[in-house]
């Protein structure tokens, strides 16, 4: 059997759901996954692993001094719940939380431009602020063609730097309040902390000549709060299975194994659990291919590596012969490629981002009447990774060391916060 970006698509398509970590409908859609591999005529099975959750009751905020206003808001998952009757507190700008802003933090509701990072939650917990906002989305949206993100508090805040009171407002309505002067707040949020269940769909192929070295080929398949996620990353994971068809037809010389990854979203959390359960048989494999976003129909190729420069110059070499335009580059990459190289297998990212206007991810324009994707934009990544897996698959010698170089480490360890990044320092 030959790949089909058409199959590909018309699977894609059968998928454009919303597929949050933990849920029905990821659990439906790995079990989907799986039947499809399984129909391929393969071994493949689900692993379960849990999942910190999180989920909202309410959740409300009122502008009490100098003037009154309600705002819509909306919670953080695994956020600290308010007292009985909210909590009443002064309102505090904090801008990029520096020092001078650090000092007017404690007691106070404080609002921060862009996403709450761990450096910044670890400001504002050592610095005692009472509750912690934040704003997604532009000054310019319409309330009526966007959503107000829903956000959740990690795992990796919340275990070093303990619970906080977390919520989420549109620009439109931050820019308001600073605007207006707002002086004190009344907020409420009924929040709880749940465990939940995600599943990875794992499938194999033996190899017919070196069984004992293994490929591993990823892609997550759920997504974030109003995305269906066709883009990020059903598009990687459709063209995993491609691969899957390929192989079983004709049979690779390595061992090939093809993990579908749930709860991507929440921090790695699938190929972090995937890793920790086989990590007895890690050290057998020679490599790790992802493929994390693809099908733009406007954008351009790159391939992120984690492992050496000779890697890059290996894949660099084989996207030209193959002549597909690619950046091939020695960097990490936000995906489930990192638990991979944390452990020492050299990784590498195949992904096609949508150019500047024609790319959307993370909310409700990562979907099929969005128009930006398509199937033969899918076929370009599916080419450029059939290409590469057939080589390593059947090279005499395997061609790339297993080895990953130091400033990969550096950033994989920068990553997952075993070091202090240079941005914080």
């Amino acid at each position: 059997m030959e790949v089909s970006a058409r199959r590909a698509f018309a699977l894609l398509k059968s998928l454009a759901f919303e597929r949050l970590s933990g849920s029905d409908a990821e659990k439906c859609a790995a079990e989907t996954l799986l039947a499809e591999a399984q129909g391929c005529g393969v071994d493949a099975h689900i692993e379960e692993f849990s999942v910190p959750c999180g989920r909202v009751g309410s959740a409300r905020l009122v502008v009490t001094a100098p003037y009154q206003k309600e705002y819509a808001v909306t919670g953080y998952e695994r956020s600290l719940s308010t007292p009985e009757g909210g909590l009443d507190a002064d309102f505090y700008y904090a801008e990029d939380l520096l020092p001078a802003h650090l000092l007017h933090v404690k007691g106070k509701i404080v609002m921060i431009n862009g996403r709450l990072r761990r450096a910044d939650y670890e400001k504002l917990q050592k610095a005692g602020a009472a509750a912690i906002l934040t704003f997604s989305g532009t000054t310019l949206d319409r309330p009526s063609e966007t959503d107000c993100d829903i956000r959740k508090l990690r795992e990796t805040m919340t275990e070093p730097f303990g619970f906080a009171v977390a919520l989420n407002m549109r620009a439109a309505d931050a820019a308001e309040i600073v605007r207006r002067g707002a002086a004190r707040m009344h907020i409420e949020i009924d929040s709880e902390c749940v465990e939940g269940t995600s599943r990875n769909v794992c499938a194999v192929i033996p190899g017919t000549q070196y069984p004992d070295e293994i490929i591993s080929f990823g892609a997550h398949y759920d997504s974030v709060h109003f995305s269906t996620g066709v883009y990020d990353n059903m598009s990687g994971s459709v063209i995993n299975m491609e691969l899957l068809r390929y192989f079983v037809t004709h049979r690779p010389a390595r061992t090939m194994k093809f993990n579908w990854f749930g709860s991507e979203e929440q921090g790695l959390l699938g190929s972090k659990a995937w890793t920790a359960a086989h990590a007895e048989e890690l050290s057998k494999h020679v490599l790790m291919i992802n493929v994390d976003v693809a099908a733009a129909t406007l954008g351009h190729n790159i391939a992120p590596v984690l492992a050496t420069q000779e890697a890059v110059g290996y894949v660099d070499a084989l996207m030209c012969e193959l002549g597909v335009p690619c950046k091939v580059k020695l960097d990490i990459y936000s995906s489930d490629c990192v638990p991979f190289a944390d452990h020492g297998v050299p990784a590498i990212n195949l992904c096609r981002f949508g150019a500047s206007g024609a790319d959307y991810i993370h909310d409700r324009r990562d979907n099929l009447k969005s128009g930006y994707i398509d199937e033969k934009a899918l076929d370009i990544t599916l080419q450029q990774a059939l290409y590469l897996a057939k080589r390593v698959a059947n090279a005499a010698v395997f061609p790339i060391k297993r080895e990953i170089a130091d400033e990969i480490r550096d950033k994989v360890d920068t990553y997952l916060f075993r070091k202090e990044s240079k941005d914080k320092k």
